[in-house]
């Protein structure tokens, strides 16, 4: 038997996702004060969802910075 298709998303391993999650923690930390705000004034819900957010963000950012490497490396100037 075939085994059941999880998803084509590739797993990423769970140190990279504990590292983002820290990093997504931290910036919604620094949003947080830059608002003026605490953490307390915030729902538990609402957290979560920032932090979630935040964290597409920063894998979307890693695409972008990934390419500009790669581009770097080969000498294919794209005007960063």
């Amino acid at each position: 038997m075939t085994e059941p298709d999880r998803g084509s998303k590739p797993r990423i391993p769970k140190a990279v996702r504990k590292r983002l999650r820290e990093a997504a923690v931290a910036k919604v930390r620094q949003d947080i004060i830059h608002a003026g705000r605490t953490e307390a004034e915030y729902a538990q819900d609402d957290l979560e969802y920032l932090v979630a957010e935040k964290e597409k963000e920063i894998w979307s950012g890693l695409g972008w910075k990934g390419f500009g490497i790669v581009a770097l490396l080969l000498g294919i100037n794209i005007g960063i």
